[in-house]
Order: structure tokens, then sequence, then C-alpha cells
């Protein structure tokens, strides 16, 4: 309460106390600062599920991938499903459960390989999100320290396609630098931007050419299609959340 009440006396009849109009508006202020934060934090994950959807009702398809237009490949019945709050996304073995080569992240850590062996990393740019030789580990699955290259997809340059996982956030707080939100700005890729990779000492150029969400429990978006040289590059949206994966896939251009 901003009020109180005081005994009138003969020589105060009338006690009331002035409150200045600072004071009357400050629970206003504090609710608007509120409101604001629920807003900066909401906005982007509710505007990523409503603005892919035209005033019919039905999605929309235009070839762009951005929080305005997405294609859904996951099927009629693929509305969002809720995982396990407990589980810890920073672990890239959390992304899709159920999938058995999740067991072997914990195998390439633990092996020593010859000097001479399968590099331990190698670097992907996509110069459209300013994103520049960002590090792809083969060896770990700490998605706060690096691009995680998924176990038993194929290499760079080979048939079939690498795969690789970003963390990501709210875009607000998206910092190519960091690995904790460098793919927070991957929803807004746009079909036929080009993403390099440099491994072994070869650069390739892969063009996007495809986008769409899947659930985590979806483990097809992981199967190798051998009869094509593609790259698919996989993040959490909507925006700040782990409700569903996006997919870029861009295939290899040849130089």
């Amino acid at each position: 309460m901003l009020y109180g009440y005081r005994k009138a006396t003969p020589k105060d009849p009338h006690p009331g106390r002035f409150i200045p109009r600072y004071v009357k508006a400050l629970p206003t202020l504090i609710s608007a600062i509120g409101l604001g934060l629920v807003a900066f934090v909401i906005y982007p994950i509710v505007s990523f599920d409503f603005q892919n959807i035209n005033i019919l009702g039905i999605f929309t398809d235009s070839g762009l991938l951005s929080p305005a237009s997405y294609v859904s490949q996951a099927g009629e019945n693929s509305g969002p499903t809720l995982v396990s709050g407990a589980a810890d996304f920073t672990k890239a073995s959390n992304w899709f459960p159920g999938s058995i080569q999740n067991d072997l992240f914990s195998t390439q850590e633990s092996t020593t390989q010859e000097a001479h062996a399968t590099p331990k990393s190698y670097s992907l740019s996509i110069p459209s999100l300013g994103i520049e030789s960002a590090n792809v580990s083969l060896k770990s699955e700490d998605l706060t320290k690096a691009l995680v290259h998924y176990p038993q997809t194929a290499m760079p340059g080979q048939i079939g396609s690498p795969v690789i996982f970003g963390h990501s956030t709210l875009p607000q707080f998206f910092d190519p630098k960091n690995y904790k939100s460098i793919f927070s700005t991957l929803p807004k890729l746009k079909v036929g931007s080009d993403i390099f990779i440099a491994y072994d000492g070869i650069e390739y150029t892969y063009r996007v050419s495809k986008t769409f969400e899947v659930k985590p429990n979806e483990l097809w978006v992981l199967r190798q299609d051998y009869s094509k040289k593609t790259i698919k590059v996989v993040t959490c949206v909507p925006p700040g959340t782990t409700l569903r994966r996006l997919i870029i896939e861009a295939e290899l251009v040849k130089n």
C-alpha cells in the first residue's frame, strides 16, 4: 500500500500525507519493465512459429529459410515434441535420443589415434551469417567449445552427408565467436547461400538447397544417402528452445 492512516488532532485536522507522483508511478514502471522482459524472450519463439503460417492457416513454401518461411518434412502429425528438461543440450548425444550413434561419442573421445590418421577437427564458414572458420570437432560432443560432427556420418567431400550440430539461443544473443550462440541466426540462412568447409587442406563449397524441421525422435534425418554429396547443419528451434531440430541441407558445388 502507498498510503496510511493518521489520527486527526486539533492541531492537525487533516493529517493526510502527500505521495509524490513518481512514487505512485513506480508499480506501473516495474510492471512495464517486467512485461518488456517477458516479451523480449517470448517474441522470437512465437513469431518463429506463427510467421510461417499464411492467412489461410497453411504453411508457406517460398524456398527461404527464415522465421517467416520454412518447409516441414516431419509429416502431418509432426507437432512439437517436448523433450526432457533434465537433458543437457550442450551435449550432442542428447539431441536425437535413441540413436545408437550417440554411444560413439564416448568412444571417440577416449580413443587415441595415430598422428597421420583422421584430423581431430575441421572448420566451417557461413559468410552470410558472419560465421568464419568455426571449429568442428571430430572428437568431442561438447557444443560449448565447438561445433560437433555427428559420429558415423560422411567426412567433407565424401559421398553422403556430414552432419554438423551447433548450439543456439535467442537470436538477440547471437555471437559468431561464442559456440553457445553460434547458430542462433541459422533460421535466417537462405536457400542458395554458401557454406564453406575446410578439411584436411581442401576447401569445399556447399550450397543450401533445402531446409526443414524434424522432431527429436525422427532419426531418419541422420541416415546417409550415398547417391550424392551433401551436408546437413543442425540446430534447435524455435529460437531459445529445444522442441524441434532445424535441418539445413546443402549440396557440394563442383569447382
